[in-house]
């Protein structure tokens, strides 16, 4: 399936070939209310075909939030258009997205929340898809492929049906990975109440710190093979704009992280792993004050005090092996053989 011109385009169901299994059998017979968390802040480009393919999700029982985080653009007055009751639209001054996303989570009646950047969107049967999945496999959170795509040129390749069951700890190694947008807050129905206690922070970093809390929260994860989130990379989305405030903020929370994560699994290599691929490509990919603020937060020291010798044996690409052994020897050498080897 190829679309081109999203001006035009008929959202996507993930339904593209006949089911081997029937869902939505607990559609009709359940009431429970879902919310869907839309923030936006300028996002007039993008909104119209967000709140679309929300608005037409086969599971009805929504209550769709949008947070207008200040748009100082047409946003507001694109929202205004769909006269849909379900609609809600909360305007407030900038905050920034961390906390818009409380906003919206404090605002939902929703026995479940559903967040969607303003930039993306999703198959109109997502949100039921999601939902059966969390019910038949009886999970506080459910999740689903995703595709990145950096235009509305794009071909859907759906794999064979498959839902799998990942513990937290599965789930967290596959936001080390990088794998299925496990470490992104959207793509995800979750229970409400995996979110007692836990809210974001004001800061630029938001997922990195707060996702891996709620797989610890929820226990068993359901993951589903179809395809039903698109997530549109372009030049002014904040994952895009690589700032040094940012590249601070990913450190300090992939610390966070790291110790954290530490306190509940003493042995979990991964975690370590993760924290030597986060130190060293923070300073060897990044400038000389990225480098220095590095030194300033002590973290060339903290990387020898948690360097293990015995971690390098796990498997691993050789050239990692190579990068954390020679960035304990010495930061300065590793940089120097970085550059070498990257400017030939």
């Amino acid at each position: 399936m190829i679309h081109e011109d999203l001006s035009t385009l008929q959202l996507p169901s993930s339904n593209l070939e006949k089911k081997t299994e029937k869902f939505g059998n607990n559609i009709e017979n359940s009431p429970e209310l879902i919310s869907v968390i839309i923030n936006v802040y300028n996002g007039e480009k993008f909104i119209d075909k967000c709140l679309k393919s929300v608005v037409e999700q086969t599971y009805k029982n929504l209550e769709i939030i949008v947070v207008n985080d200040g748009s100082t653009d047409n946003t507001l007055n694109i929202v205004k258009t769909y006269k849909d009751e379900r609609i809600r639209i909360i305007n407030q001054n900038n905050m920034g997205l961390s906390l818009s996303r409380n906003v919206g989570i404090e605002n939902a009646h929703g026995e479940y929340l559903f967040f969607v950047d303003a930039d993306d969107f999703v198959t109109i049967d997502v949100i039921e898809y999601l939902y059966d999945i969390a019910k038949k496999k009886n999970v506080l959170i459910s999740t689903c492929k995703t595709l990145v795509i950096n235009n509305y040129n794009y071909t859907i390749n759906q794999e064979p049906e498959k839902i799998e069951l990942f513990t937290a700890r599965e789930m967290i190694k596959k936001i080390f990975l990088s794998l299925d947008r496990a470490g992104s807050l959207w793509n995800k129905l979750i229970k409400k109440e995996v979110f007692n206690g836990i809210r974001f922070e004001d800061r630029v970093i938001n997922d990195v710190v707060v996702v891996y809390k709620l797989y610890l929260q929820a226990e068993t994860i359901a993951f589903g093979s179809r395809t039903t989130y698109f997530y549109l990379k372009h030049p002014d989305s904040i994952t895009c704009r690589e700032t040094e405030e940012r590249t601070k903020d990913y450190y300090r929370g992939a610390r966070e992280r790291y110790e954290y994560l530490k306190k509940i699994y003493p042995n979990f290599w991964e975690n370590e792993i993760c924290m030597y691929f986060s130190t060293t490509d923070t300073y060897l990919l990044r400038n000389d004050n990225i480098r220095q603020f590095l030194k300033v937060e002590g973290a060339l020291k903290y990387y020898n005090k948690i360097f293990k010798l015995r971690n390098m044996f796990h498997k691993m690409k050789f050239s990692n092996r190579i990068k954390y052994l020679l960035f304990r020897i010495s930061p300065n050498l590793c940089l120097k053989i970085y550059k070498f080897c990257t400017e030939r």
